[in-house]
């Protein structure tokens, strides 16, 4: 078996487990699942890339990552600390939105799109403000620039999807979507409504994410 199918069947199994491991809240199952996640993605992206160049940026990306969910994992209950990695993650992945905007030719329609996903998302972000502003005022700030940078990510994905149409930007754009739906569950999870259900659901995306940036990563051209 090709060693890059033996590092996503670990990723695939870690996510599964980990998934499952927080649905029946087993600490011992977390502690040996979570923590093999990022691991097991970048055994993947070093079997796909093994004869090409390695991105140092997406490496800084799951190393990134690997400190958020650790932090997480750990029960650190101050929003502001677990945003800080994930939030510089972001700021990553924005840069390479805006170096593919870059190689691409202006596109009318595709700008047209990207104000209404800008709008979108900046209006979800208002109202989940609004929603938690009583009780949490002192996230008004972080939260509004951590909205602002994946808004603007996401957008730039959208944009890049609709002007390129390849399958990199797919990739990225399915990546982004899934940030912006992890992040929005977690607050509604965490500030809001307290549903187990919504910290399920955020969670299983925010590991699975890992694969679609690591695809758009291995597939990207430089």
């Amino acid at each position: 078996m090709r060693t890059w199918k033996v590092a996503l069947g670990l990723y695939l199994v870690a996510s599964v487990l980990a998934t499952l491991a927080t649905v029946f809240d087993c600490d011992t199952l977390k502690l040996l699942s979570i923590p093999a996640v990022i691991p097991a993605i970048f055994f993947y992206y070093l079997s796909v890339k093994r004869q090409q160049k390695r991105d140092p940026y997406l490496l800084a990306i799951l190393l990134l990552n690997f400190i958020g969910d650790t932090i997480v994992l750990l029960e650190v209950k101050q929003t502001e600390i677990i945003m800080i990695p994930y939030f510089i993650s972001n700021i990553l992945l924005l840069r390479f939105a805006i170096l593919d905007v870059q190689k691409i030719r202006f596109n009318k329609h595709g700008l047209l799109l990207s104000i209404g996903i800008f709008i979108f998302l900046m209006y979800t972000m208002y109202e989940l403000i609004v929603l938690f502003i009583d009780s949490n005022g002192e996230l008004l700030y972080p939260v509004t620039v951590y909205g602002l940078v994946l808004g603007v990510f996401v957008t730039l994905a959208g944009y890049c999807y609709y002007a390129k149409n390849s399958t990199a930007a797919f990739y990225m754009a399915i990546a982004g979507l899934m940030c912006v739906v992890s992040d929005v569950f977690y607050i509604m999870f965490s500030l809001i409504f307290h549903f187990p259900s919504f910290n399920y659901f955020e969670f299983s995306v925010q590991m699975f994410s890992y694969f679609f940036i690591v695809k758009y990563a291995v597939l990207r051209k430089n």
